[in-house]
């Protein structure tokens, strides 16, 4: 059927209460809805848990909810109130289904509101569903930064390999995003070369020691390789990563950012721990140069120009 004809469909199962808009997956609503009632908060929150009472992370369990910390946490606070979910331990507890428990009733409409992107609106504190997401806020970000750095050249943009296309290199091949910045100076001989590389990771992959070791293989490319997480609330931009991942980020000699979801696209991301140098192969080095610039000849020669002297 034609997109439109779809999206009425679509639009009508959820209005029936038949389906529930995750995103841009659809799932059969469950139709079993017994006491206790509980709110359309709770509900959504009870519906991501496995029927059979298999425990879900925490942060797992919180990025896959389109609703604000506060929502989540009275949710949550009720869901354990009414006997309907077990708490577990862990970093960010885990949440299970109480035993024998059926579907709790609710409001009759699960209000979703889908956006022309079909993905569920986004307020503050809320966490994405994919993980490029992030990319764009960093890079406008991270350029705001180096525009007012009085550099000779500076330029960043996204470097993940394109989704359904495999990997030149190995798993690892690129960081997510990259940024080249040159700084030069009319009394010195000699200019500085700086490339950033940063491995961004949604709140649930954040904690992961794979996230810093893939952080850590784009030092090969990069002078600063850095990892960047996305927190679940304000506080966690304070404690962002357990102490045994930041004491080996601080082996490894990686750098740390923090992004925190203010709500209508906006992010504000901070620097918790600045990356220390290193010293790529200069093969590395010109490899990534000629991918950064491959479909950008403007800046490739904005680039040729700065490290010219």
């Amino acid at each position: 059927m034609a997109d439109a004809q779809f999206d009425d469909a679509v639009a009508e199962l959820v209005l029936a209460g038949m389906a529930i808009v995750e995103g841009r997956r659809i799932r059969r609503a469950p139709i079993e809805r017994t006491q206790p009632n509980v709110s359309r908060d709770a509900l959504v929150v009870f519906d991501q848990l496995p029927p059979d009472g298999t425990p879900v992370g925490g942060l797992r369990l919180r990025s896959a909810v389109r609703i604000t910390n506060d929502r989540y946490r009275l949710a949550l606070d009720e869901l354990k109130t009414a006997g309907l979910v077990r708490i577990g331990r862990g970093r960010g507890g885990t949440v299970a289904r109480a035993d024998d428990v059926s579907q709790p009733a609710g409001d009759e409409l699960l209000e979703t509101h889908i956006d022309d992107a079909g993905s569920a609106a986004t307020g503050p504190g809320q966490l994405v569903r994919r993980e490029s997401e992030l990319y764009r806020p960093f890079v406008d970000w991270y350029q705001s930064e180096i525009d007012t750095a009085g550099l000779t050249f500076s330029h960043i943009r996204e470097t993940a390999t394109a989704r359904r296309r495999a990997r030149a290199s190995g798993q690892w091949s690129r960081p997510d995003v990259a940024a080249v910045e040159v700084w030069s100076s009319y009394l010195l001989p000699d200019v500085v070369l700086t490339i950033s590389s940063f491995e961004i990771k949604r709140a649930v992959d954040a904690n992961r020691l794979e996230s810093l070791y893939e952080a850590a293989a784009h030092g090969r490319w990069a002078h600063c390789p850095s990892l960047v997480v996305e927190t679940a609330s304000e506080e966690d931009e304070e404690n962002p990563l357990p102490d045994h991942i930041l004491a080996e980020l601080d082996r490894l000699k990686l750098g740390l950012y923090t992004m925190y979801n203010l709500g209508c696209g906006s992010f504000r991301v901070k620097q918790y721990i600045p990356p220390s140098r290193r010293v790529p192969d200069p093969g590395y080095l010109h490899d990534l140069l000629e991918y950064f610039f491959a479909d950008d000849n403007r800046q490739r020669e904005r680039y040729r120009l700065a490290i010219r002297r």
